[in-house]
C-alpha cells in the first residue's frame, strides 16, 4: 500500500479515511508476512502528523480570514476604487460582511469582494 497516496487521500477526505485504510490493511495482510511494529508506528506517526498539519492549516485559514475582515473594517467610510466587470468604479465603503468564505464590502449599496479593491483614495 502506497503511504503517499493514502496521505493525499486522507488530506482530501479527513483522517477517518486514513484510519479505515490502515484497519483494512491490517485485516487483509499476509499472515506469513505481517506488518512490523515499526511499519505500523510509522503509519500511526504519519496519521498524527497529518492531523496536526490539517489543524494548523485550518487555524491559519481562520487567522487569514480574520485579518481580511479587520482590513475591510478599516475601510468603512473610506473612498475606494474597485473593479466591477471591465469597469473601474469609485465609491464609499459602507459595511463589511463575509459570505462563502469571502470578505465583501458594501460600496454604495453594491457588494464587492475585497480582492476587487484597486485603490484606497
Amino acid at each position: 500500500m502506497n503511504i503517499g497516496a493514502a496521505a493525499s487521500a486522507a488530506m482530501e477526505t479527513g483522517g477517518d479515511f486514513y484510519m479505515k485504510l490502515l484497519m483494512a490493511q491490517l485485516q487483509n495482510q499476509n499472515p506469513m508476512e505481517p506488518m512490523s511494529n515499526t511499519e505500523m508506528m510509522t503509519q500511526m506517526t504519519q496519521l498524527a502528523s497529518l492531523s496536526a498539519t490539517r489543524e494548523m492549516s485550518d487555524g491559519f485559514e481562520r487567522m487569514l480570514q480574520l485579518h481580511q475582515l479587520a482590513s475591510g473594517t478599516g475601510l468603512i467610510g473610506r473612498q475606494v476604487q474597485y473593479r466591477s466587470g471591465s469597469e473601474e468604479l469609485t465609491g464609499t465603503v459602507e459595511a463589511v460582511s463575509t459570505r462563502d468564505d469571502t470578505i465583501r464590502l458594501l460600496i454604495d449599496g453594491q457588494e464587492v469582494p475585497l480582492d476587487q479593491i484597486r485603490k484606497i483614495i
